[in-house]
């Protein structure tokens, strides 16, 4: 009997020291000198029950906001309409916006890509939803996508997804 017991604490010792030996993902701001810029490119949004799906040609300029981990990210449409948010860094930089980052890999030809997920409310289906956020950085394009999940589905739907190249900034 006692033999089990020891055996159940050791195995108990080293499963809780692998789980907490995993290695928290980060981001740092270094990690995103190929964001800031001037893109152009295209918006899709995938439609939902309300709205129907939707594409229009789109630029984005985004800067660093001085030495925070933090960036503005000014979107233009046809029309001169324009929006503006922001990509925010945790301090301890396991998040951004508030969504905790999941994945982060760079390939070998220097492409970041993050994937960052979060709990969010879903208007068509009038609860809570799950929100996967895919950035893909490179010094030439950058995308981003936004799929969502509902707790009884087990696909995930395309919510919206911008593509952009890279082009020379206005002065």
């Amino acid at each position: 009997m006692t033999w089990k017991l020891l055996f159940y604490f050791l195995l108990l010792i080293v499963t809780f020291h692998s789980a907490s030996a995993q290695k928290k993902i980060t981001l740092s701001t270094p990690e995103l000198n190929n964001l800031t810029g001037c893109w152009q490119g295209t918006l899709n949004y995938s439609g939902t029950m309300i709205r129907k799906p939707y594409t229009t040609k789109a630029s984005l300029t985004i800067n660093r906001i001085g030495q925070a981990k933090a960036y503005t990210l000014v979107h233009a449409y046809p029309g001169n309409e324009l929006t503006s948010d922001t990509f925010n860094i945790s301090t301890n930089g396991s998040s951004v916006n508030g969504a905790r980052i999941l994945s982060k890999k760079t390939t070998q030809k220097g492409k970041l890509v993050i994937v960052t997920q979060q709990t969010g409310y879903d208007n068509d289906y009038a609860q809570s939803v799950i929100i996967q956020k895919t950035y893909s950085i490179c010094k030439n394009k950058y995308t981003y996508s936004k799929k969502i999940k509902a707790k009884d589905h087990v696909e995930w739907l395309d919510r919206e997804g911008f593509m952009y190249e890279r082009i020379a900034c206005d002065k």
